[in-house]
């Protein structure tokens, strides 16, 4: 794909989004706004985007895949901010996503998630086999953790602003969920809600 753009006024999410799909190969800028885009600049933004969905995964590649701006060169898990791992086979996750904002695992084999998610404010883990969440979600907004084996959720969602927990074995939701907006639960299997 070749782009040519005069203006574009979110022209780094776009180039990323470009980039991270393998799809664009030449860039034509005809404003001299833009002079101090580099291609550093957008490529440092693709290494913390990691989309390896739907790859039948069973473990995390060490290295970026074909297509990727950063096609070849080894992954610094902890550097994610954006990681989509959905409709693998994965069973675990790595221990190293302190900096992931957005992850997306849904359709994968996991049994737990790690503790390194305190920055994760969109977390999407639907269709596993989690039997609980950790406690480190302080900071997450949306929360979809449907058709799992979930007996109980953590205590600390207070920032959760969207949350689905059916299709769990939940008898219970925590107290700490005062700030949510949209909440899905099957109501008939909770015996205790208070908000």
């Amino acid at each position: 794909m070749i782009l040519t753009m005069n203006l574009y006024s979110d022209l780094n999410n776009y180039l990323l989004k470009f980039c991270s799909e393998g799809v664009l190969k030449a860039l034509v800028l005809v404003n001299k706004e833009f002079s101090s885009l580099s291609v550093s600049e957008v490529k440092e933004r693709a290494y913390k985007k990691l989309d390896i969905s739907s790859q039948r995964l069973t473990e995390f590649p060490t290295h970026y895949p074909k297509g990727h701006l950063c096609e070849g060169e080894e992954i610094d898990y902890s550097r994610i901010e954006d990681l989509d791992c959905s409709d693998n086979k994965l069973i675990s996750l790595p221990d190293c996503l302190e900096n992931c904002e957005v992850l997306w695992c849904d359709n994968n084999q996991l049994t737990s998630l790690p503790d390194c998610l305190r920055n994760c404010e969109e977390l999407d883990c639907r269709f596993n086999q989690l039997t609980s969440l950790p406690d480190c979600l302080r900071n997450c907004e949306e929360l979809d953790c449907r058709f799992n084996q979930l007996t109980s959720l953590p205590d600390c969602l207070e920032n959760c602003e969207e949350l689905d927990c059916r299709f769990n074995q939940l008898t219970s939701l925590p107290d700490c969920l005062g700030n949510c907006e949209k909440l899905y639960c099957c109501v008939g299997a909770i015996k205790e809600f208070h908000l």
